[in-house]
């Protein structure tokens, strides 16, 4: 059973291995900007990235 962040962890790394080119890192995705932060469906994981992180 995965706790509410590795349930994010996992959803995130999963949306990436569907992307095309599969596989890449967060960081790599956050810094090629595939990942929209304004979008209304993302703020969760920002929400949850800043928290990570203690941004």
């Amino acid at each position: 059973m995965f706790t509410e962040f590795q349930l994010d962890k996992a959803n995130i790394y999963t949306w990436l291995a569907w992307q095309n080119p599969p596989g890449r890192q967060l960081h790599q995705a956050i810094m090629e900007r595939i990942l929209d932060p304004t979008h209304r469906d993302a703020q969760k994981f920002v929400t949850w990235f800043k928290a990570l992180y203690d941004l």
